[in-house]
């Protein structure tokens, strides 16, 4: 017999995983267009960038005002990263445990 949590469980672990790719998303835009790889301006770009935006902002938005300046440089993404993967290992166990 199948645990009735473990649906719940997974279901979360997925959710902070597809988080984490539309942080890498995120990120990989920023620097292509830093990098003038690829044109902001162009609609799909925009609307990636866009949609990027709109889901991990509310989260990098605080943890960039608690953060010093880096010199230019936003260690948010990477706080986040580690904050979700902590969190995931965390999730896992607390299964593990009520198991």
């Amino acid at each position: 017999m199948q645990d009735p949590y473990y649906p719940i469980f997974w279901a979360i672990d997925q959710v902070l995983m597809l988080f984490l790719i539309v942080l890498v998303v995120r990120i990989v835009l920023s620097w292509l267009f830093a990098f003038q790889v690829i044109n902001p301006r162009h609609p799909v770009a925009w609307q990636a960038d866009r949609f990027t935006r709109a889901v991990t902002d509310p989260v990098m938005r605080p943890i960039a005002r608690a953060l010093p300046p880096m010199g230019g440089v936003d260690l948010s993404p990477l706080v986040i990263f580690i904050l979700v993967y902590v969190l995931q290992m965390y999730l896992w166990q607390l299964y593990v445990a009520i198991r």
